[in-house]
């Protein structure tokens, strides 16, 4: 696995070299060093190249924090969280998971551009510096942090010539900054070369330039167009008229304010319209994206991308390329300026609502599609499109209208946030809207209160749960919308069920069903089966609850939801294990957790590791079960996932049984190596496990065997089904009857043969069909 995510440079890095040593030094003897200076002076450049040469330097690697998205400091931690791959976990703030994680870690942490987030940047840098002691972090900003133990270091500009020296051309290459330009000049225009004529001219733009790379870079690009001399005299005008005359003593931010200026004055009127209009972007854009939100006002949709195109040969704007996909993006203090002429042109609120209601039809969009085949593409997107997310969630503008709109963006996101792990962030936007909504229109009103009861849900708060449920099926039913009527049957359902009233649950349940088939929405009728069969389940009705999801899984079958046939499959684990199936369960969980790792959850992942050391266990592999019950552990501590008493239980039941196997000291050593596992090595061990090779492939027969009488079997095999069908394994059966393990296998083996059977599944329900034992116990 990689230890750094450096992003790679494909332009040469020039000179820094005294800098570079300083800045080794002072981070060898500090833990928090910040790198001060104007916009464009370099500290970007400057700290990723530090980071390169000191990767080896950190056992866990070097990584890097993109802030300049962000406009709330309360989300620095999440942008951390997100760098590392942390997930968030509910009910815990994300400063304390990102503590916990980094408690023994050796690592360099880059937070770039803070100047915007000083307060959530200080906040973070304290509290992590402090939880974790190897732990360093090298910030960029345009002012310290200001917090005890900081280090500030200010970056200069490149050497450049001193004002009454004329260089020659061969001598000009010894300053940073001539260098710079000379390079970026070339890589613009191939033929170009300092010469005895330019040189003088080359060393006064970059002395008025003050060294800034940045502005160095933008100059340089217009010899495409520009002769050195025309470049020189375009900045002189430039300077005069931004600072009223005095050229010498220019403060470098207002340099860089003249670059900009003199750049963007160069630009045609579309060209400025486009790029004004992209700094509504946080993350960058795609070209349908740009295509809509930059259009108007004279622009037209097909003349977007000959403009970027334009836009990006003169340096203004960025393109990359994620997931095949071309995005286009612009350098921070590009950004800023831009969004300063976007408030000049009053187009501000226009562009913004343009923004806004292109993401909410991506996510509305998406939302569907996240529930069937193409949910994989669908979360990259999503995921790519984050900070775009976020700030038309941030949106200020619009009235009641924008409101109405970014509710129903929310609401569109929940699934997306549930499959990420973006629990916290989700319900503290869903709520937060909710509490200020009284009058934006009832449909997104209706689709919020969903995502917020979900969220709610999944992080163990059944009591708001079942409140916004309730809340939000008597306002579906007042629209008569029978889509949100079903999905908060659903949650109201899953409320219940926790709160243990099984006959509602039941009725509720029953109701989605009702709807879901008449509306032939495979996907909830999956859920609706299942979530029958967890009623089962919680009262102890295993047998029953069996072809409940066998049924559930093949509709998800069907879906094409690879999370929709993980959570069937832990469904059928959980109750082949109750059944004493402990071989046919292990199938059923590895399968489930393949499938989680494929679209990146961690909920029904952690209840497969649960439900891997519980039949490991029961095939008494009781090493084996302690490693997965530690990973298990470490998951469920991470997600801070809420259990229902009755599989908590069972989880605790089996911990407790491969403790006495293996007793303590060997317990407690395969625990911690599980729980030393990451979640990338935890889902390898447990998937490359090989206990379940007896097992044929396909699904096991979890449905009714073919009814027989009772009479068919000895009293004894009677017996021994009756254990069967109560979840004992081979073993303890033969503890119960007090007879060997070998003749425990016998009677279980004769009893497979006479029913025709070839699970211990089918031979419960045929148990419990022929009074055996009762149906329904606690």
């Amino acid at each position: 696995m990689s230890n750094n995510n450096l992003p790679r440079q494909l332009t040469s890095f020039v000179g820094r070299d005294q800098e570079i040593a300083a800045i080794e030094r002072l981070l060898a003897r500090t833990r928090l060093l910040t790198l001060t200076g104007s916009g464009g002076c370099g500290k970007t450049r400057l700290a990723l190249e530090i980071g390169a040469r000191v990767l080896g330097q950190f056992k866990d690697g070097v990584w890097w924090v993109e802030l300049a998205p962000l406009s709330d400091p309360t989300l620095v931690p999440q942008a951390v969280a997100a760098a590392l791959g942390i997930p968030e976990q509910p009910r815990q703030p994300v400063i304390e998971t990102l503590g916990q994680h980094l408690r023994s870690a050796s690592l360099l942490l880059l937070l770039d551009n803070c100047e915007h987030l000083l307060s959530g940047c200080a906040g973070l840098a304290e509290t992590l510096l402090h939880a974790s002691p190897g732990l360093r972090i090298l910030a960029t900003s345009r002012e310290a942090l200001g917090i005890m133990g900081e280090t500030s270091w200010r970056v200069p500009s490149l050497s450049f010539p001193a004002l009454h020296e004329v260089p020659t051309a061969g001598r000009l290459t010894q300053y940073e900054a001539a260098r710079l330009f000379c390079e970026r000049a070339m890589a613009t225009v191939q033929t170009f070369a300092a010469t005895e004529s330019n040189a003088p001219l080359i060393a006064q733009i970059c002395r008025r330039l003050d060294g800034i790379p940045l502005a160095i870079e933008l100059a340089a690009v217009r010899v495409k167009v520009l002769t050195v001399e025309q470049i020189a005299d375009r900045l002189d005008d430039r300077f005069r008229l931004l600072t009223g005359g005095s050229r010498t003593a220019l403060p470098r931010h207002q340099t860089l304010q003249a670059t900009m200026e003199w750049s963007y004055g160069l630009l045609s009127d579309d060209e400025r319209a486009v790029l004004r209009r992209l700094s509504v972007f946080a993350g960058g854009c795609s070209l349908a994206a740009a295509e809509t939100v930059c259009a108007g006002g004279g622009v037209h949709a097909a003349d977007i991308l000959d403009l970027l195109a334009r836009l990006v040969d003169k340096s203004l704007v960025i393109v990359d390329t994620h997931g095949g996909e071309a995005r286009y993006g612009l350098l921070e203090t590009v950004r800023q300026h831009s969004r300063a002429k976007l408030q000049e042109a009053g187009e501000t609120d226009t562009t913004q609502r343009l923004h806004l209601i292109w993401f909410l039809e991506l996510a509305e969009r998406a939302d569907a599609k996240l529930r069937g085949p193409e949910q994989e593409p669908w979360l990259v997107r999503l995921a790519a499109e984050h900070d775009n997310l976020r700030a038309a969630l941030e949106w200020s503008g619009g009235g009641v209208t924008g409101a109405g709109a970014r509710l129903r963006l929310a609401g569109a996101l929940q699934w997306y946030w549930f499959m990420h792990g973006h629990w916290n962030e989700g319900r503290a936007r869903l709520e937060g809207m909710l509490a200020r909504s009284a009058d934006v229109p009832p449909t997104a009103l209706a689709w919020a209160l969903q995502g917020a009861a979900y969220l709610a849900w999944r992080q163990g708060d059944i009591q708001r749960a079942a409140a916004l449920s309730e809340q939000g099926l008597a306002l579906a039913r007042e629209l008569g919308d029978k889509e949100r009527i079903s999905w908060m049957l659903f949650y109201l359902g899953i409320a219940t069920l926790l709160k243990a009233n099984y006959a509602r649950a039941t009725l509720l349940f029953q109701d989605l069903l009702v709807l879901a088939r008449e509306r032939c929405d495979t996907w909830l009728v999956s859920m609706g089966l299942s979530h029958l069969g967890r009623v089962e389940w919680h009262q102890g009705n295993y047998a029953k609850a069996a072809p409940l999801f066998e049924e559930g899984l093949t509709l998800a079958r069907s879906a094409g939801d690879k999370w929709l046939i993980a959570y069937a499959l832990r469904n059928l684990g959980h109750v082949a294990l109750k059944l004493g199936d402990p071989q046919h369960a292990m199938k059923y969980y590895t399968e489930g957790l393949a499938l989680c790792r494929s679209v990146g959850d961690r909920w029904v992942t952690e209840e497969c590791l649960e439900g891997l050391a519980g039949g490991a266990c029961a095939q008494e592999y009781y090493e084996e079960a302690a490693r997965l019950f530690g990973a298990a552990e470490a998951l469920h501590e991470i997600l801070h996932s809420h259990h229902a008493a009755p599989y908590q239980a069972d989880i605790d039941r089996r911990i407790a049984l491969t403790r006495d196997r293996l007793g303590d000291l060997k317990f407690a050593a395969a625990l911690a190596e599980g729980r030393a596992m990451t979640l990338v090595q935890a889902i390898e061990y447990a998937l490359g496990l090989k206990f379940t090779a007896g097992v044929s492939a396909g699904p096991a027969p979890a449905g009714k065997p073919e009814r027989k009488l009772r009479t068919v079997l000895t009293a004894r095999e009677r017996e021994v089904a009756a254990l069967i069908a109560r979840g004992l394994s081979n073993r303890h059966i033969a503890s119960h009857l007090k007879v060997t393990e070998r003749t425990a296998q016998t009677h279980v083996q004769n009893i497979l043969n006479k029913l025709g059977v070839n699970s211990r599944t089918q031979v419960a329900v045929w148990a419990v069909e022929n009074g055996l034992l009762p149906s329904s116990r606690s």
